[in-house]
Order: structure tokens, then sequence, then C-alpha cells
């Protein structure tokens, strides 16, 4: 009886432009039908859906709802994420974690040096690392797509495919069971493939358990049944081995090749979890390092400068630069560094380091004259380095090119984030313009250095070897000039530690 219904379907579809193969194809597809354990969900003689089939999709379409609406909570979805990493620590990585805990840095930072709270962190991040080895980073990322698969699946859009068959269907109503009619499989298509793609993950083997104990930590009541949930999920894995939705599909489009999409998920909360505790971790002792870094830059500027208003610069400053650090964006790095350059060139080298440096180049009467041309050389180029410094601030102002540019950009940036590249690129060019500067400048500053070093030492000597009219020299200074070489090397000293310290992220 079924051969002859086949016999009549595939003589009506002969006059159709059909190859014998995909014809036989096609018979096979029936063939398969016929004897599927789920054939009774399509009717082949009117190519349509049985109403069992729908009737299934709702019954799955009940159990899951309150999952639904669980993954439409953004605040759930992201306490289940922290619960399951909170699932896979055993006690030995939950105090590890106490240790690194912000407080308990605090806490620790009043009674013990930087050195030895960084020392501890440290040893602490390796300790995490080891803790939360592979073995739980995987378990954390398998339980986590279990979850993002679960999501998809009661997310499907069951809603809009019962509403083509009921306008008057009401989403999460199952008060009474709509009474279905046979639907005609073309009107359903790309339902049907979208079936396939999000139940395709599931599988009954997994730790539905395990996972719905979790969800209901964050809901606080239990959403569904784990073992009619996973009776559930054995009958669709059923279907999938099955393939009688794939069989149905083909035999309708009469396109016997058809295939569905699917998805494969790919979690890595496990990893990104330790890289957050890590990145935190470090964080801190960065803060540890940054402070130590502002105590010594600030104990280096009491050193060097009388004057206590350093500033100089009018746009390349840590608080105009502040705009673009909020926005993640590049940002002023080297302002304070070119800022204390600036000062130290007008206060001391335009002043008292060129007034020395005429009495000892100048007046001098060196033994070696390339080592006075070294000297007057970097000299010079030490003078000459404000111009290039007030220029650049003048091209960041509102007027300048630069600074107009910035400015526009800023303006935009929120309709087109393609201008905070343009941003980062103008800021970079600045900053790589700054440190340049810094850099020239701390090596003239390191050549000036160790000539007034040897010329410290010559001064001192019974029979000076490097300039032979100490004495002429001497009177020619406004200050003793031993003493005032000691102090200007060290202010010059202390200066190149300032520097270094300054272009040192």
């Amino acid at each position: 009886m079924a051969e002859d219904l086949m016999d009549k379907v595939f003589s009506f579809f002969a006059g159709e432009d059909i190859s014998d193969e995909k014809q036989n194809m096609l018979k096979q597809i029936a063939k398969e039908l016929s004897h599927c354990k789920y054939s009774k969900f399509f009717r082949i003689r009117t190519d349509e859906a049985d109403p069992s089939f729908l009737s299934f999709l709702f019954s799955i379409y009940r159990m899951i709802y309150p999952i639904k609406k669980f993954f439409q909570d953004g605040k759930k979805v992201a306490m289940l994420k922290q619960y399951i990493i909170e699932s896979c620590l055993d006690s030995k990585i939950k105090e590890t974690i106490s240790r690194l805990d912000p407080s308990a840095l605090e806490s620790k930072s009043k009674t013990m040096s930087g050195e030895q709270l960084i020392a501890e962190i440290q040893a602490d991040i390796n300790a995490l690392v080891t803790q939360f080895d592979q073995n739980k980073v995987y378990t954390a990322n398998r339980r986590y797509e279990m979850a993002a698969s679960l999501a998809q699946f009661s997310t499907y859009n069951f809603f809009g495919f019962f509403k083509k068959f009921d306008p008057h269907f009401a989403d999460g109503s199952f008060i009474v069971e709509p009474r279905f009619s046979a639907v005609k499989l073309i009107l359903i298509i790309n339902e049907m493939e979208a079936f396939l793609t999000v139940t395709q993950p599931l599988k009954p083997e997994d730790d539905w358990a395990g996972l719905f104990s979790i969800m209901k930590m964050c809901e606080g009541q239990d959403m569904i049944n784990t073992e009619q949930f996973t009776n559930m999920i054995t009958t669709v894995r059923e279907i999938h081995s099955t393939k009688i939705i794939e069989l149905m599909v083909q035999y309708t489009l009469r396109n016997p090749v058809w295939q569905w999409k699917q998805v494969t998920f790919r979690e890595t909360i496990g990893e990104e979890w330790l890289e957050e505790k890590q990145a935190e971790a470090n964080g801190y002792i960065q803060k540890i390092n940054t402070a130590k870094k502002n105590g010594q830059i600030s104990a280096l500027t009491k050193q060097i400068f009388e004057a206590t208003d350093l500033v100089r610069l009018e746009n390349y400053t840590l608080q105009l630069s502040e705009q673009y650090r909020r926005r993640k964006l590049e940002y002023f790095v080297y302002a304070e560094g070119l800022n204390y350059l600036k000062a130290f060139l007008d206060d001391y080298v335009v002043k008292e380091i060129n007034e020395l440096s005429d009495i000892l180049i100048i007046r001098g009467q060196w033994t070696n004259g390339a080592m006075s041309r070294e000297m007057s050389e970097s000299l010079h180029r030490l003078l000459e380095a404000s111009e290039p410094i007030a220029r650049m601030d003048a091209e960041l102002s509102e007027d300048g090119p630069d600074g107009s540019r910035l400015r526009t950009a800023m303006l935009r940036i929120d309709r087109d984030q393609t201008q905070g590249r343009y941003v980062n690129s103008i800021i970079a060019k600045n900053n790589e313009i700054a440190l340049d500067i810094i850099n020239h400048a701390a090596q003239d500053l390191i050549v000036i250095g160790k000539h007034l070093k040897n010329l410290i030492e010559d001064v001192q000597k019974k029979h000076p070897e490097l300039l032979i009219n100490w004495r002429e020299l001497t009177l020619a200074s406004k200050d003793p000039l031993p003493q005032r070489m000691i102090t200007d090397f060290k202010r010059i000293n202390y200066f190149v530690q300032l520097m270094h310290l300054c272009t040192t992220q």
C-alpha cells in the first residue's frame, strides 16, 4: 500500500523537471519517513505537519517557559555566570582570593613595606594560577556552555510560531492547550530549521541537575523538573538521530540535500575570570608602584626646584588629558615630565647652568679641547630645547592645528567611533615628540653632568689635569666655584632621575 502511494506521488513528480537520480533520492526519503518512529509527525500525502508534532512543541514550550523568563533578566544571567565560577572554587582557591581582596591588601599595606606586599601579591597570583588549573577552567567553561545552549533553546520563538496558527495565542498562557490542526510544512520551514539549530547542542548526559541547582540559587526557587527536562531532551536527541524533521523538510522542498545550520558554543569564562583576578591583583601592584613613584617624584622635585609653582605648559597637561583617558583613548603620557623639563630649562639651564658653563667653557683653559666642545654642544642643544616644547604646546591649543582637530573629533566621537582612532593618532604623535625631546635633553644633561663630575674631581687635585686656570675661574664666580659645581651636579643628577621616573610606564 505504501509502495503504491509513493509510486503515485512520484508519477506526479515526473511531470516536473526532476532527474531520475533526484526522484530516487526523494523516494528513499519517503520510505524513511514512513518507517520512522516519529512518522506520525508528518502527513506525507499532503506535505503537512501533524497536530501531534505541534502538540509536542507546545509541551516543550510550556516546560521551558520559566527558563525563558530567567534568561531575559540580565542581572540573573550575570549572577548565574558568577555562581558557575564559584561552583568551581575549592577552599584553597577561596582562601587565596580572600588574601587578594583589596580590603585585605589595604590592611596589609599598613604593616609591611611596598616591596614585601608586592612579593606576597605575586606569590598569591602564581598560587591562584596553579590552583584554578585547566580542569577547573574546563569545568567552568563547560557549565556555561550548557547555560548558553539552554538560553538559546529557551529563547526559541515558540510564541511567534504558535501565533501563526492562532492570532489570539497569548505568550505564557498554559491553562488550556490550543487545539492544533495540521499545517502545510512549507509555511514553517524556517521555524523547523531554527528548532533543529537550537536543540542540537543539548545532550541528556550533561549535568543538568547541577546547572539547575545553580540557577535555583539565582532565582530563589526551582524553575523546572530536572527529570522531566532530561526525558524531554532525550526525546529531542532521538528526533535528531532519526532525522525526522530534516526528512520532512527535504521531502516538502523536494530537495534531498537540504541541510540546517549547526551552532557550536565555545565559552571562556574560566580563562576570563582568572585573567580578571590577575588583572585586579596586578592593578594593586601598579597602585603600590605608582604611589612609590609619585613619592619619589615629589621628593626629587623638592630637591631640584626652589619655586613651588612649576606649571609651564597650558595644553599638553594631565588635566586636559583626563577627558581622553576617561574614554579609554590615548592620553598625554609624558605631560608631567615635559612640564618639569620646561621648568628646569627656564629656571636653571638658561640661567645657572648657562652661566656656570660660560665660566668653565669660555674662560677655562682646557687641556682637552674635545671635552669642552662636547660639553658646549650639549649646552647649546639644551638652550634650544624650549622652542620645540613651546611649539608643540601651542599646536595643541584651541586655535592650534592639533588642538582644533582634537576638539572637532571629540565632538563627533559619540556619533562616529572612527574619530577615536583619529584622536589616538594625534595624541600618539605628540607623545612621541614629547618623549623624543625629553630623551635628548636627558642625554645632554648626562653629558654635562659627566663633565661637571670630572671637573669637581679636577679642581680638588693638587695639580689639576683638565683645566689649568682654576684660580682665575674661581675669581670669576659669584659663589665658591667648587661648591657651585657640586650643587649643580647634584641638581642635574636629580633631574635625570626625575626624567627617568616620568618616562617609565
